[in-house]
């Protein structure tokens, strides 16, 4: 009896397990809508998609309907298509149990990634693996191996408690350096609550004029802390406050600092159901007129990193008339175009890549967060390969915008991992994939059926470029991941006042090289500054 026992445990044990890394068929789509609420019967909307689910296999004959239908090259991104998944492919080889048979061919090995191959997988030769990660591996080979055993070094035990910047928030970050900071909350118009930060001068004259504003906003999974974690000397946010200028930090909805809602809570997935849209509607109009009023200015200076510089065009695109607060633009690795991006990441969350459906299935529809294994899969093992460090290559912001840390001083490393993320919803990367596959700046798109009853449109409306009339200057990189030149030139041409268009003379840049290299100063500050000071006011 206790052998029958055993074994009825044992089978239990095993169809637990299979369940955990076999995922279920079952609907995938963004089918909650949070703005506006009424523009979709979320109910009907779900019964649909269950019914469509429920129907069971399709023939042939039906999937080639379904095709002509949701699949043409256009209709790329519709989430309610469903009969060519093949819900029983590996994604990763993590999740095969060593030892075992691979039960969809051989598992190809390629500079540390590692992906089942076979009929019935996703990949089927190396060719697959080279066409995403290949540009990202060419640039993270002139890394010496010198540069690589510090950075190692700096996550010992010893000198990660001799670093308080690991620890310190924002407001201890500006204290430390002896500036006076304000702390100032304000609610958006849908209900989230968010933080800026105000750094005062160091040193306050009672005749001083009042000082000229300049907006700071962070970039993607980022946070108002990247403008101040390279000290003093080297942060941009710091420079600016010692140029005479006022300086003010953003934080958009779900950052560190941007977490409460008036009914929503940041553990439920409702909280989460925003794309870049949403915060260029809500979150930038917002703190910007906050600003202003605070400051009694009636324009500002805008600087916006990464993601920053997205939600601006997207903002002034839709609301041109906004462009009267603006004194200027400066895109610091501007994220609009991505058609030639060479992240790993974004390729892959690109709803033309193979991968598309297992990796939007794992990230779900809440908050932007990988697990251990998906971070492996899109950059982190062959990022521990090439580098040797699994805390910087388990960093979903290394792995993402390039583990390229040459130009950073090694003991900054741990204060940025420790910082960043700095959180976003999956909304958000997802429409930067978007981005990818339709070639196109647009808005977030929900699937041909849902688009219709939001936009009116099969396909979200483009954000139009030609309506940003604000003196524009824009910096970028040879070796970005997430920026390519060629993009930031479509950029460029688009644009109807660009000032200049600056890049980056440093031959290793990357994307993080904006925010921490110990060059930027000297190979970008130092421009930005200057041209703020050109450009007048009123």
């Amino acid at each position: 009896m206790r052998a029958v026992y055993l074994l009825l445990c044992l089978a239990l044990a095993r169809c637990a397990s299979a369940s955990i890394f076999r995922h279920q068929l079952r609907p995938h789509t963004d089918s909650l809508i949070v703005q506006p609420l009424d523009y979709v019967d979320q109910y009907q909307q779900h019964a649909k998609e269950t019914k469509m689910h429920l129907r069971g296999p399709v023939s042939s004959s039906e999937e080639t309907k379904e095709r002509i239908s949701y699949d043409d090259l256009n209709d790329y991104a519709s989430p309610l298509r469903s009969g060519d998944r093949n819900w029983n492919s590996p994604l990763f080889s993590a999740m095969i149990t060593p030892g075992e048979p691979i039960p969809f061919g051989d598992v190809i090995s390629w500079h540390g990634v590692e992906i089942a191959t076979g009929a019935k997988s996703l990949v089927k030769d190396k060719k697959d693996i080279e066409r995403i990660f290949n540009n990202a591996y060419n640039n993270m080979q002139h890394l010496s191996e010198e540069d690589k055993k510090k950075i190692h070094e700096t996550f010992e035990t010893t000198t990660l408690a001799a670093n308080e910047d690991v620890h310190l928030n924002a407001t201890q970050l500006i204290k430390k350096h002896g500036y006076g900071v304000e702390e100032h909350v304000v609610k958006t118009d849908d209900g989230y609550f968010l933080t800026l930060f105000r750094i005062l001068p160091r040193q306050v004259s009672l005749e001083e004029k009042p000082r000229p504003v300049v907006f700071l906003m962070h970039g993607f999974l980022g946070s108002a802390d990247e403008w101040l974690l390279n000290g003093p000397e080297k942060s941009l946010a710091y420079l600016l406050s010692e140029a005479g200028y006022d300086v003010w930090l953003g934080n958009v909805r779900g950052t560190t600092y941007s977490r409460r809602h008036v009914s929503k809570h940041e553990s439920h997935p409702d909280f989460w159901h925003f794309s870049i849209d949403e915060i260029a509607l809500h979150d930038l109009p917002a703190m910007i007129d906050y600003t202003l009023k605070t400051t009694e200015q009636k324009k500002l200076h805008y600087v916006g990193y990464s993601q920053g510089s997205t939600v601006f065009f997207a903002w002034v695109a839709t609301h041109p008339e906004v462009r009267d607060k603006i004194v200027s633009m400066h895109a610091l690795a501007p994220m609009v175009y991505m058609t030639n991006v060479r992240s790993p990441l974004i390729r892959m969350i690109s709803p033309a890549s193979r991968f598309y459906e297992r990796i939007a299935q794992e990230l779900g529809h809440g908050e932007f967060k990988l697990s251990k294994e998906l971070i492996q899969t899109v950059g982190g093992d062959m990022c521990e390969k090439e580098i040797g460090c699994k805390h910087v290559c388990s960093n979903v912001n290394f792995v993402m915008t390039g583990v390229d840390t040459a130009g950073i001083d090694t003991e900054l490393i741990p204060v940025i991992v420790s910082h960043l993320p700095g959180g976003a919803s999956t909304r958000q990367i997802k429409q930067f994939g978007q981005a990818v596959s339709s070639h196109e700046f647009r808005k977030y798109d929900y699937g041909i059926d849902i688009n219709k009853k939001i936009y009116g449109l099969r396909h979200p409306p483009k954000y139009n470029m030609t309506e940003v009339k604000v003196p524009v200057s824009l910096y970028y990189s040879e070796e970005d991941w997430l920026v390519h030149p060629k993009d930031v030139e479509r950029l460029q041409k688009e644009l109807p006042d660009v000032r200049g268009t600056f890049k980056v003379s440093e031959k290793h840049f990357s994307h993080m090289d904006f925010q921490f290299s110990k060059k930027a100063p000297e190979v970008v500050y130092k421009w930005l500054i200057e041209s703020i000071k050109k450009t007048k006011t009123y």
